[in-house]
């Protein structure tokens, strides 16, 4: 078994890799594993090294250790190759992914990660490459292009720069007329926000998906209308906690008059008005006048530390490989 560490040193406000390399040795010489330790010094790289480690056939577990993007990168090299499972080492700013499961202390417990257990797990399709999280459009990837900007401000955390984003976004009128067609449902109307939902987190720690599941075969999509500015931000704080669905899949009755939610397997977007929307998949920002988001059963195998393990198995969020 090789135990791959790739590390993005541009991820989160400081080189993560001063401290982490000799915490990774640390932590291997108490295990009794001889680690690999990557740096990435250029966009893309630790998506080369991923699929290099992947296709050379070895049980490979392959820790993705800095933000979003970095493990979006190291999805994309490794998916769909059964040898390998995908841990994160979260030094980023946002760091939703682990949101999903925990803190970000559980998953910067080294000793935990390399006892970490694999769980199979479902994969988000679409023409710009894979994504484990979520894939939204909308005002949801403005507020994904705005957020590096907010970060800068002293003090600004990864929520606080998504909510002072999404409230810059909100106040430029943004909205798009929208054909969606899922399944055998199709509707057509104007839109500020789309989530297609694989995992439950994103934005610094909204829940947009609060019931998701990554190993059902189901996207959870979330459609909301354009709300009036004064009701903004009450609507705002409660979708953050998760308040607008109940577990059934029933929109709440604040949300009724804006809110949309369905599950898919599969989903089909075309931008109506000729304005092309601005996507973002686990935070990869692209341009785009038509949307498809189709999920991969069981496509990757992800890690989670020994403690975070025990709590999925008592849930349908996942289930260990081989139950």
């Amino acid at each position: 078994m090789q135990h791959i560490f790739i590390i993005n040193p541009t991820a989160g406000k400081v080189d993560a890799s001063v401290a982490l390399i000799p915490q990774i040795h640390a932590a291997a010489s108490r295990a009794g594993v001889r680690p690999v330790i990557e740096v990435t010094r250029r966009a893309g790289q630790a998506r080369e090294l991923a699929a290099k480690y992947a296709a050379g056939g070895e049980e490979v577990n392959l820790y993705a250790c800095g933000g979003d993007g970095t493990l979006n990168e190291v999805l994309q090299g490794a998916a769909n190759h059964p040898n390998v499972a995908i841990g994160c080492v979260p030094c980023g700013s946002g760091n939703d992914y682990v949101r999903n499961f925990g803190t970000q202390a559980q998953f910067l417990n080294l000793d935990a990660q390399l006892a970490a257990q694999p769980f199979a797990a479902d994969v988000i399709r679409t023409p710009q490459g894979m994504g484990i999280d979520i894939y939204a459009a909308g005002i949801d990837a403005q507020v994904a292009n705005g957020i590096p900007k907010w970060r800068r401000v002293p003090f600004c955390g990864g929520t606080t720069a998504y909510t002072l984003s999404i409230l810059e976004a909100v106040c430029s009128t943004f909205r798009h007329r929208l054909r969606v067609t899922a399944d055998d449902r199709q509707l057509e109307g104007v839109f500020m926000m789309l989530a297609v939902c694989n995992g439950r987190m994103y934005g610094g720690g909204y829940c947009a998906a609060p019931y998701a599941s990554m190993n059902d075969g189901l996207l959870d999509v979330v459609l909301l209308k354009p709300v009036p500015r004064l009701k903004l931000p009450g609507l705002l704080g409660a979708y953050k906690k998760g308040a607008h669905l109940l577990e059934n899949g029933t929109v709440t009755e604040m949300f009724k008059p804006y809110m949309t939610f369905f599950r898919t397997s599969s989903i089909d977007i075309e931008v109506l008005d000729g304005n092309p929307l601005i996507t973002t998949l686990d935070g990869e920002c692209s341009p785009q006048l038509r949307m498809h988001a189709e999920l991969a059963h069981s496509a990757v195998r992800i890690l989670l530390p020994p403690e975070l393990a025990e709590n999925a198995n008592k849930t349908p969020v996942l289930q260990a490989m081989g139950e």
